[in-house]
């Protein structure tokens, strides 16, 4: 290979520059009106995975949750349902389409096999798939509930004697919100929460009046209990208990099983076989209007439980329901 030098002659180079005015308008103060385009992607989650802004194909092992999220902070709640929790009732009923047969208008029992709760269809309650409520940040949604309604009469029956018969005390508790769905009547002074089908023997009737769960006996007359105020401003359910038996009934009312209202009520004289015929929603009184309320689980204990006994349970209801655990 030859190397030659070169040296080149003299070059001559040009340089043209091209000069244009323009105008820069000043900042938009007010958008204009109209529609203006927009781009926008959506990818699914079974396909796809948003790696720092971008989609990226599904690890082999990838682990989906799906969450809500929102302005306000609210969370979407992630609990069991209703039928995995297992309570000491001896008999619970719970709202759930499963249990609540709306044909034969029966409410069979989740746990024990007692018979059914019954109704008619000019009083039956109305099942609601899609009841909501918030309990501080937590959203409960589509949750089930049974809903009572007075302006239509709604109540339930059910004759627990061969499960019952001679007992001298029970407990009832109840998560339930004190509202219908469609709204209380105003109109209604009492509001009957649960009593017997007659009022032959000896027997107890709870009612819903200012506020408040009142009791009344064969041998006293209507007494102020627990207070719901709070309860009768909002959807969130209540916790309820009703410890009954003689000479003393105590009732046990709040959000949860640390902010609870107790209060114990006479309620007769020496222990005596108490009636067993009971009526849900409704009390045997002409001057008593039946239930609002959305009442979510019903359980009853054969025996009057302790304080302790009663906070225990509702611990374990509020895991479902939620509540200030």
């Amino acid at each position: 290979m030859a190397v030659i030098k070169v040296v080149p002659g003299r070059t001559e180079v040009q340089l043209v520059a091209h000069n244009r005015a323009s105008w820069v308008p000043p900042l938009l103060k007010d958008v204009p009106g109209g529609l203006y385009p927009l781009m926008s992607a959506a990818f699914e989650v079974d396909e796809y995975r948003i790696l720092d802004g971008w989609p990226v194909p599904v690890p082999e092992f990838d682990i989906c949750v799906n969450v809500l999220v929102s302005a306000e902070g609210d969370a979407l709640g992630n609990r069991d349902e209703p039928t995995a929790l297992t309570t000491n009732a001896d008999m619970r009923w719970i709202a759930d389409s499963n249990y609540y047969d709306q044909t034969s208008l029966t409410w069979t029992p989740i746990q024990s096999d007692a018979p059914p709760w019954t109704t008619t269809p000019e009083h039956a309650p109305s099942l609601i798939s899609d009841y909501e409520y918030r309990i501080g940040d937590e959203r409960f949604v589509d949750m089930t509930a049974l809903n009572f309604d007075s302006n239509t009469a709604d109540y339930m029956w059910n004759d627990l004697g061969l499960y019952m018969g001679g007992v001298e005390g029970y407990t009832v508790v109840m998560v339930l919100c004190p509202n219908s769905i469609y709204g209380n009547d105003p109109t209604v002074i009492d509001n009957g929460l649960w009593g017997p089908a007659s009022t032959e023997g000896a027997w107890h009737t709870f009612t819903v009046r200012d506020q408040a769960v009142c009791m009344t006996t064969e041998l006293n007359p209507e007494q102020k209990g627990v207070s719901i105020g709070n309860a009768l401003a909002s959807t969130a359910p209540t916790f309820l208990a009703m410890v009954i038996g003689r000479p003393q009934t105590t009732l046990y009312a709040g959000p949860g099983p640390s902010n609870l209202v107790v209060k114990s009520l006479p309620s007769g004289v020496a222990p005596t076989p108490l009636s067993t015929h009971f009526w849900l929603g409704n009390a045997p009184s002409s001057a008593t209007g039946t239930m609002d309320m959305a009442l979510l689980d019903l359980g009853i204990y054969g025996g009057p439980l302790t304080s302790s006994e009663v906070v225990t349970e509702f611990a374990a209801l509020s895991s479902i329901y939620g509540g200030d655990t």
